[in-house]
């Protein structure tokens, strides 16, 4: 690891406080009094006197927890901790600049919309991007024109944005793409970049699949060209839950604007242990070099491999597809085994084994670093089993509904989660304007979204969607309702 890569700023800060005896009047409520070995700093254990019941519980929960500011940092935060972290990040991807957040890929996107597009103006969005660009949208009060990813005519999986979908589209703000996509497919990003800056327009990436990416030279969004992109780093990385980064290289985005944007959907109480594992994460995955992706890189393969030899199984990757994939993705396609994805699943999760989704078709599972040949060996035979054990007769594909919407936009997002609404069944709501969002998750992409028209394919759909798994983020969890804007 090279000299300035090797220092962890905000780790540093967060172990000078963990060693104080801290006695703060201010936040958080829990004082860092108490340990995870049920102990107070100063010694006293919490089955004390005057200790309150429960502290010991709670003390296995918070007693590494840390604020940023009163905590590894003082108020003003003069020690600087984060931005230093923040800029390590940023040269080891290869970035200008880099925000650390604790909100996770879906605070990025709130940020990074509304930091290139305002009220009315037009930006292009992949169909298949995650809920969180509407709330982006929302913000900006901008018009999305809905770009549909190549669809694979067999599989029924999204490939990726084609270069060739910009061509008919004019009086843009930007482009926004999702890839890797939730199945693991990665957009030609070097290539929609060229489009892009050949037009003046920045790119706009959710890479929150690929925080891998971007410590492999050229492979991330910001190595091809993108002007900003979005990463969790606790999806195949080894944050803590909800951590992310917003990274930029860009001439033709204004710092300041993204800058803004990002504070306006962050916390003013930031966790500085949450972010210290980003710090921490960097650190490890630079040191580590290329020796660790390549032992990660040959599990995932040796599980694709080993389930390629499963009878009827198909491994949606590079080889089957033809294009790049992402290589911590193993996507199984199940039509020709007559299992049901949902049915292994449950199989798997009762063996304590979660796959990353489950619909009719396929089976994503995500591979990290913190795997270790044994973990991988033990999933990829459970996996194998619970197929066996849901054989039938090979039966037609059902690919799943959101990778197959084309919506009708009636309206801008923000004029419809903003207007008066009136509640109506869904299948009474047909050629009515939704307020509101429907989306399966995973893989949380919107099936229906505020201000499109309700067409009779979309119900079929949300019923068909609602029946395999859950449909979230809409005010009636058993989808028989819909808010409409009223008229």
């Amino acid at each position: 690891m090279s000299g300035s890569q090797s220092r962890t700023p905000l780790v540093d800060a967060w172990e000078r406080a963990r060693a104080r005896e801290l006695r703060p009047m201010q936040i958080p409520g829990h004082k860092y009094r108490y340990r995870r070995d049920g102990q107070r700093l100063d010694g006293q254990r919490l089955d004390g006197e005057g200790s309150i019941p429960g502290f010991a519980l709670l003390a296995q929960l918070i007693g590494d927890d840390i604020a940023l500011q009163g905590g590894m940092d003082d108020n003003a935060l003069s020690g600087g901790f984060l931005p230093v972290a923040e800029q390590l990040w940023a040269a080891a991807v290869g970035a200008t600049h880099a925000r650390f957040l604790v909100g996770g890929s879906s605070q990025g996107n709130l940020g990074m919309v509304p930091a290139v597009v305002a009220d009315g103006q037009r930006i292009a969005i992949d169909r298949s991007s995650h809920r969180s660009v509407l709330g982006g949208l929302v913000i900006a009060g901008a018009q999305p024109v809905w770009v549909q990813p190549t669809i694979h005519p067999e599989f029924g999986i999204p490939l990726g944005v084609d270069v060739s979908a910009l061509s008919a589209l004019d009086d843009l703000r930007g482009l926004l793409v999702t890839t890797p996509s939730y199945v693991g497919t990665l957009a030609n990003t070097a290539a929609l970049a060229h489009a892009c800056h050949s037009r003046g327009l920045p790119l706009l990436v959710d890479q929150a699949w690929g925080a891998h990416l971007g410590f492999r030279p050229g492979a991330g969004a910001i190595g091809q060209g993108a002007d900003v992109s979005v990463t969790s780093v606790h999806k195949t990385l080894m944050g803590y839950s909800q951590t992310a980064v917003v990274t930029m290289h860009s001439d033709l985005i204004d710092l300041a604007a993204l800058d803004r944007c990002l504070d306006l959907v962050a916390t003013t109480s930031p966790s500085g242990t949450l972010l210290a594992s980003i710090d921490a994460t960097r650190a490890v995955l630079v040191e580590a070099g290329s020796t660790l992706w390549e032992r990660v890189f040959s599990l995932a393969d040796q599980m694709r491999a080993a389930l390629r030899q499963e009878p009827g199984v198909v491994v949606l990757d590079e080889q089957e597809l033809g294009q790049p994939c992402d290589p911590l993705k193993v996507t199984v396609w199940l039509p020709r085994t007559g299992a049901f994805g949902p049915a292994v699943a449950e199989l798997l999760r009762a063996a304590g084994i979660g796959l990353e989704a489950a619909d009719t078709d396929t089976l994503v599972l995500t591979i990290s670093p913190a795997d270790s040949a044994d973990d991988v060996q033990a999933a990829t035979s459970a996996v194998r089993a619970a197929i066996d054990a849901n054989r039938a007769t090979p039966r037609p594909p059902v690919p799943t509904e959101v990778w197959q919407v084309v919506p009708e936009v009636a309206l801008t997002p923000r004029s419809a989660f903003m207007a008066p609404r009136r509640r109506l069944r869904l299948v009474d709501a047909v050629g009515e304007v939704s307020a509101e969002q429907f989306c399966p998750y995973p893989p949380g992409v919107p099936l229906l979204a505020p201000g499109e028209r309700v067409t009779q394919e979309i119900v079929e759909a949300i019923a068909s969607a609602s029946r395999v798994g859950r449909v979230a983020y809409c005010s009636d969890p058993t989808t028989q309702t819909i808010e409409v804007v009223a008229s």
